[in-house]
């Protein structure tokens, strides 16, 4: 007599292992650099705001420290820089600049808490900057170290 279950098993053996064969050679997905320019544009333009949305969230939860404020807000300016930049005059460096500003955005967004490191200073998001300036060797070029400065907000415009 034959046995159907031997049969039936090793047909749904196969039929397994070819729908795998067959997710791997599926449709690949588009490269960014396919799309057309305005399509480039309009998607970058996208993904800087879910960044800055990312860093200000990131800045009302807290807990962080001055320099890592500073560099937040630091990346952020350099953001917005370079996708108006983008916008005015656009092209491939411009579109490889923006999208490297977002990256860094999206690094300083995820910075550690500094309590987490039990006294180690956190590790800076933006590689080779210089020192918050309230931060340099105790001295402040503000009277009161706990405000901003008064040209704080032109100078993130």
């Amino acid at each position: 007599m034959i046995d159907i279950r031997r049969h039936v098993r090793s047909g749904m053996l196969l039929v397994a292992a070819a729908s795998l064969l067959a997710g791997c050679h599926g449709p690949q997905r588009l490269d960014m650099a396919r799309l057309p320019g305005p399509a480039q544009d309009y998607l970058l333009v996208s993904t800087y705001f879910m960044a800055e949305g990312g860093l200000v969230s990131r800045l009302q939860d807290g807990g962080l420290s001055g320099q890592q404020v500073y560099d937040m807000a630091t990346s952020l300016k350099y953001g917005k820089h370079t996708i108006m930049t983008m916008l005015q005059k656009p092209s491939g460096r411009a579109r490889r600049d923006g999208r490297q500003a977002v990256a860094l955005m999206v690094a300083c967004t995820n910075q550690t808490d500094p309590s987490t490191l039990h006294g180690m200073a956190p590790p800076r998001c933006i590689p080779g900057a210089p020192p918050c300036p309230s931060m340099q060797k105790g001295r402040s070029r503000h009277p009161r170290p706990d405000l901003p400065p008064d040209n704080f907000e032109k100078s993130l415009w």
